[in-house]
């Protein structure tokens, strides 16, 4: 049985990441005092009937003190029910379990990488239809979970239970998802956000210190943007050039000099940077960006980005697209939400199914 990564966890990046106990194992849970014992546990839990479910991924940086965690959920959402998910299998098992209980809105709790996997899980089962998504974070790397408001996860998830056990109106925004797709794999993952070459090395330095979160993305960004100004060997290793031919809606972009690509449907770059101000401008379709500006030119275009401000076009391709391919004489990486792919040379990007993200 495969296990779930946990949220932004690379192999070769952080080692043991994710790991479960066996069923005679015991660990030391903080604040609790006592040892706690864990055994194979059901893949949810199910209260009374609610309107409201949560998927949890166990293996998320924030929740790895599960039984803690577990009761913060229950505690902020009595009655709701709770899917806990380590494998890949469980996670499909309660997608399916959604898609016959039909709940008003999902929780998910976990990172990045969780939201990921799960909203790729859901598509499956549910042939695309999603259901409305309310995004609580946990992982270590959780740019996307703005998308779900402000506040604690718990405090989040407790006023969105109330809202729904008394039937008062949500805040509902509409994003549409993007499905990255290899060419010998199915139907390919759904999430927000993909990027080649330089975003791909930006993640890998951050992983690369064993730990994630704001505090590292942001020193990992600033030490970025210094030495590209000297042009010194962190901004070196991050701009180099790939070999890459983009094909956007069927036409091919210009053969320039390109350290990277990077695609969002939602407007959100995390970080507080905001490249993608046209995210979300037609409905089925994503922005994507073409990194051509050299390491100079991006440390001078950081304020531009912080400030919403579009970037000079001499530094940058763009457009809006329903569909990218993206061809290399070689296997190359790629990300997905923060998690990190190889693709054998090929890889397709589409507009994927449209999703409700709720907030109380």
């Amino acid at each position: 049985m495969q296990r779930r990564p946990g949220d932004g966890a690379q192999p070769g990046h952080i080692a043991g990441v994710g790991r479960d106990l066996g069923p005679h194992q015991h660990q030391l849970e903080p604040r609790l005092g006592r040892i706690e014992e864990h055994r194979p546990s059901p893949s949810w839990y199910v209260g009374t009937v609610s309107g409201l479910a949560i998927i949890a991924n166990p293996n998320a940086h924030r929740n790895r003190n599960w039984p803690v965690a577990s009761q913060a959920l229950r505690k902020a959402a009595p009655g709701a029910a709770l899917y806990e998910t380590r494998t890949e299998r469980e996670l499909h098992e309660a997608a399916e379990r959604v898609g016959r209980d039909r709940p008003r809105v999902v929780a998910i709790a976990g990172g990045d990488g969780t939201v990921t996997h799960t909203v790729t899980a859901l598509a499956d089962a549910l042939q695309d239809q999603l259901p409305p998504l309310a995004l609580l974070g946990g992982g270590s790397y959780d740019s996307l979970a703005p998308l779900g408001g402000r506040g604690a996860a718990e405090d989040r998830l407790k006023k969105l239970s109330e809202a729904i056990s008394t039937g008062a109106p949500l805040q509902t925004t509409e994003r549409d998802t993007i499905r990255v797709q290899l060419a010998s794999r199915g139907q390919g993952r759904c999430g927000f956000r993909f990027g080649v070459g330089l975003p791909v090395r930006f993640i890998e330095a951050i992983y690369a210190s064993g730990k994630a979160g704001w505090w590292t993305s942001s020193r990992v960004l600033a030490r970025a943007a210094a030495s590209s100004f000297v042009r010194g060997k962190f901004a070196r290793r991050l701009f180099e050039r790939i070999d890459l031919r983009v094909t956007i809606d069927g036409e091919e972009w210009p053969r320039v000099p390109i350290y990277g690509v990077v695609g969002s449907s939602v407007a959100e770059a995390g970080l507080g940077l905001k490249p993608f101000r046209r995210a979300t401008e037609q409905p089925g379709s994503f922005q994507v960006l073409g990194l051509t500006a050299g390491p100079r030119s991006f440390a001078l275009e950081v304020p531009r980005l912080l400030l919403g401000r579009p970037a000079r076009r001499d530094r940058l391709l763009e457009a809006v697209a329903e569909e990218v391919e993206l061809r290399a004489p070689r296997p190359f990486g790629y990300f997905l939400d923060g998690e990190i792919e190889a693709a054998p040379g090929r890889l397709l990007v589409r507009a994927g199914p449209r999703v409700a993200l709720v907030r109380a």
